[in-house]
């Protein structure tokens, strides 16, 4: 049965390596295009620190910085608030491999929040004890409000939360409740649990939806991968291997697709399920569960896809690049001598923030000493359909 590894949200540390090439437009693989007759990339500001999770939407970045305060910069007037929504000596920065915020702009949007943020954050609790919490707010605001709170041991019983995404609805996060069994307790079972989503002022409980990891959310449809409920020696949640397209009102089931390969990451366009299973991208039909295609990525293409309309994001160590959802054709790839962190799509946009090593230190040191990191976005070309 397999497992989506790199999905874990528990006990999965990305390992940060400093990249060195040339900034440029090239041609990655066969059948790549070399994207030529548009502006090179802009860099839009810089900040001392990293970003530990980014986003972007409706013409603002959002970041959460070294110091894990979460920054909303607006790319037209350069505005920046800021939320101070942790004690940075708690928050623990090695227990989430997915995205930590969303940025999503509603269309129709809610009287007071037309443009909001959720973000999880995670904290020590106590001895081998952690907290895990999810936060909202509104574009602008200086402080968050919390809807989750769960608690658990390290790897023991207790509540864990699990992936977050959203759309122009609202937001959707997972949650597993875990127990011990047995005479001794030695083992541990995913008991309960489910998803959750926030369309209004308090979340709910989706029908019909077991406890899963919460991968993607687009067009009111949530991609989710259901966990595993047999016993084991480790209560870290973990998935089964499938993925399920439900309903983000209802919680029908849609479609279930089972990728061959480790599964590391997912994303949905309004008809499109796709998926980084290995070093491949696959795509699938939502409606149907139908395979429509697989595009060959690079070894190093790190865990983490975001879409806009038919496009797809992804990362690699060295450059970002766009795929078409449509074809699985790469169409875009930019090359950078620094190390691109996260990667995020605004409609015809491309931005991702990308950091650079200032000074040697523990992987875990990431303070404002040790690197600098610059957000930059490219236009993309435009699409034949």
């Amino acid at each position: 049965m397999g497992q989506l590894r790199d999905l874990n949200p528990v006990g999965c540390l990305l390992l940060s390596m400093l990249a060195v090439g040339a900034a440029s437009l090239v041609v990655l693989g066969t059948g790549v295009a070399q994207a030529a007759g548009g502006p090179p990339p802009a860099t839009l500001f810089d900040f001392a620190g990293v970003a530990r999770s980014f986003d972007a939407d409706a013409g603002r970045v959002a970041w959460i910085d070294s110091a894990w305060a979460l920054h909303v910069r607006s790319l037209r007037s350069g505005v920046e608030t800021k939320i101070h929504y942790t004690n940075p000596y708690e928050e623990v920065p090695m227990f989430r491999s997915g995205p930590r915020l969303v940025l999503e702009y509603s269309a129709t949007p809610l009287v007071l929040e037309p443009r909001r943020l959720a973000w999880i954050s995670t904290r020590g609790a106590g001895m081998f004890e952690y907290a895990e919490h999810v936060y909202v707010a509104a574009v602008g605001a200086t402080h968050g409000r919390r809807i989750a709170n769960v608690l658990h041991g390290d790897g023991t019983d207790g509540g864990y939360l699990l992936g977050l995404a959203g759309d122009t609805a609202g937001f959707a996060y997972g949650v597993a409740k875990v127990k011990p069994i047995g005479q001794d307790q030695e083992f541990f079972q995913v008991s309960g649990g489910g998803v959750f989503t926030l369309t209004g002022a308090a979340p709910r409980k989706l029908p019909g939806a077991p406890p899963a990891i919460v991968l993607a959310e687009t067009a009111g449809r949530l991609a989710i991968a259901p966990l595993d409920t047999d016993q084991s020696t480790d209560g870290t949640p973990l998935a089964t291997g499938s993925i399920e397209i439900r309903s983000a009102t209802t919680g029908a089931l849609i479609s279930s697709v089972t990728p061959t390969g480790v599964l590391r990451a997912a994303a949905l366009t309004p008809t499109t399920l796709a998926v980084l299973a290995g070093n491949r991208i696959v795509r699938y039909d939502i409606a149907s569960g139908q395979l429509l295609g697989s595009t060959r990525v690079p070894t190093d293409t790190a865990p983490a896809l975001d879409t806009s309309g038919m496009r797809i994001a992804f990362r690699r160590t060295r450059s970002v690049g766009v795929l078409d959802a449509t074809t699985g054709r790469i169409s875009t790839v930019v090359a950078t001598p620094w190390r691109p962190s996260n990667v995020a799509l605004d409609g015809p946009e491309l931005a991702w923030a990308e950091r650079l090593r200032l000074a040697p230190g523990d992987v875990f040191d990431q303070g404002k000493k040790n690197f600098t990191t610059r957000v930059k976005t490219i236009g993309l070309p435009a699409t034949s359909h």
